[in-house]
């Protein structure tokens, strides 16, 4: 699967959690936020290639670099995570009103099946 495809189906993932989550309920809130933390991932490893250069400088920029890479995504890890708990939250209040205007709905079908023709897709 390639990664465009894998981040597809995470962000589907997340949505699934989301159907379950109800924010009054600190054990539901608690998995909810582990679901999140399993789908984002924000500490999947990073390989960074570069080419040209000297030995020295190659060298430097291999020890430079991860740590520099390291430091913008926790820089922007609590603006990603504030943006997909956004998009989390209006996607539930969405889904609730769904179900309640149409309570034969079957949203997390609705998602499976996006999940199976993505994965069919590649």
């Amino acid at each position: 699967m390639s990664d465009e495809a894998e981040m597809v189906q995470r962000g589907i993932g997340v949505l699934t959690a989301t159907l379950s989550w109800q924010p009054d309920d600190p054990a539901s809130a608690q998995m909810f936020k582990e679901s999140l933390r399993a789908l984002v991932r924000l500490d999947d490893p990073v390989s960074i290639s570069f080419s040209g250069g000297t030995p020295e400088q190659t060298e430097v920029l291999r020890e430079l670099l991860p740590k520099v890479v390291e430091s913008v995504i926790g820089a922007l890890a609590p603006d990603y995570t504030r943006l997909v708990l956004g998009m989390a939250t209006g996607f539930k209040a969405v889904a609730d009103a769904y179900q309640r205007d149409v309570p034969e709905s079957d949203i997390e079908g609705i998602l499976q099946a996006a999940a199976l023709h993505l994965a069919e897709d590649e």
